[in-house]
């Protein structure tokens, strides 16, 4: 009698399990659609006729006409917008690094008093308005002579870039084992040293996260950009809203600019995932 007990509730709890898993695989089929849904969309508008984009119902089986992608980039700026974002993303993310490696390992080795109020003030910094510093730049960068410079965006980006790459930094730092710096010391390393050679190696999941993850904010970044820059130093978000006119929405160039603003990230994310998740998790298993 027991084992037919013990056999049902077993098989009761394989049926749960079962329905678990399934409903599991329905939420992730369902959040994969909402996610990836706006982008085909993006696609159809793109290479369809105008009289044929917005037809109802839409014909979903075509032949794609990627005239678009090559019109936007022969008669339009959009390639020099494309190259700005570009610059802006290499030289804010190293300029971030430079500048936050070394002040999270001063967090970390030097026991700083009040380390944890002075993250809660970076974290509150990063979750700052971008809007707040819009117009007090403006007014710096026209004195200064970085308006609508590239260079200028990837300096004025480090005010919510530098906090979270600090923020970051200091936590995966905080996970390496404090005898192998102290042994490093011992030894004779400068603190120079035993930065490069203890932290960085060990925490180099962390810092290459924390690069992807800056960077990716960087380029999708539009209200400072958009504040900043009017011509020569725009960004690839900016072009793409340039597609809207007084008149009329160009809407085919609009949406092939937008899917071609988005393919390097989703690219980039691609290669970088497991440096992502690596990272992320840096420390959680011991």
């Amino acid at each position: 009698m027991s084992g037919m007990t013990g056999r049902a509730t077993g098989g009761g709890m394989r049926r749960r399990r079962q329905g678990v898993s399934i409903a599991a695989y329905a939420i992730a089929v369902v959040a994969l659609f909402a996610s990836l849904f706006p982008l085909y969309w993006l696609f159809y508008i793109s290479t369809k006729p105008p009289r044929e984009a917005f037809e109802t119902p839409p014909q979903l089986i075509y032949v794609p006409d990627f005239s678009k992608y090559v019109s936007i980039w022969n008669t339009t700026d959009f390639g020099q917008a494309f190259f700005n974002s570009i610059v802006v993303v290499a030289s804010g993310v190293l300029l971030a690094l430079l500048v936050a490696t070394p002040a999270a390992y001063a967090m970390t080795m030097f026991r700083l008093r009040r380390v944890r109020w002075i993250k809660l003030w970076l974290l509150v910094a990063y979750m700052s308005p971008e809007f707040l510093f819009a117009i007090p730049m403006y007014v710096l960068y026209q004195q200064l002579g970085l308006f609508d410079t590239a260079i200028g965006l990837a300096i004025v980006y480090q005010v919510f870039a530098l906090p979270f790459a600090v923020w970051l930094m200091q936590s995966f730092f905080a996970e390496v084992p404090r005898e192998l710096a102290d042994a490093s010391r011992i030894d004779g390393a400068s603190h120079w040293g035993t930065l490069r050679r203890v932290y960085l190696p060990l925490a180099a999941p962390g810092l290459a996260a924390t690069a992807i993850l800056i960077g990716i904010a960087m380029w999708n970044e539009v209200t400072i950009a958009l504040s900043l820059t009017f011509d020569q130093g725009r960004t690839v978000q900016i072009a793409v809203a340039g597609f809207r006119g007084y008149a009329a929405i160009r809407w085919q160039e609009m949406a092939a600019a937008a899917v071609t603003a988005v393919v390097p990230m989703i690219v980039f994310a691609g290669i970088a995932q497991r440096y992502i998740v690596k990272g992320l998790t840096f420390g959680a298993v011991k």
